[in-house]
């Protein structure tokens, strides 16, 4: 079978190469005297295509009056078949994954664009935030 996004990853990288990441998968969430706080899975190192919006994915971040830094990023690792990355999904009380960055910055998944995990790679949406998630420190 012809894998069109192999052959047009090699020409991308030339020009933008990835980078390692580490993906904090959100896996529930603890309830400590009514304070709800998210867990996630063991870190795990990914190679990462961080790129801006195009014109069309920013309007349609401008029509959920979001605001910040907002991007895309194309994650690559070997076929996904249990836990894929995640914005929020309620009914499994994942409150969505967490994405940092080789600079130090952190990267909250918010939504799901393309999904390809069966093949090796999915593109999530992800909106810089302040801090590190609760529980997590740099390095973990």
């Amino acid at each position: 079978m012809l894998n069109l996004h192999s052959i047009a990853r090699s020409a991308i990288v030339a020009l933008h190469p990835e980078e390692s990441v580490t993906l904090y998968q959100a896996s529930g969430q603890t309830n400590n005297q009514g304070v709800i706080s998210p867990t996630y899975e063991a870190a795990q190192a990914v190679q990462a295509q961080i790129q801006s919006l195009s014109t069309d994915e920013l309007a349609n971040v401008e029509n959920v009056a979001q605001t910040g830094q907002v991007r895309k990023a194309y994650l690559f690792g070997p076929p996904v078949t249990s836990l894929i990355p995640q914005g929020i999904v309620r009914p499994l009380a994942r409150s969505g994954d967490m994405i940092q960055r080789a600079d130090g910055t952190w990267w909250l998944v918010t939504g799901m664009m393309e999904d390809f995990s069966a093949s090796g790679w999915v593109c999530v949406q992800i909106t810089q935030q302040v801090d590190a998630p609760q529980g997590v420190t740099n390095g973990d």
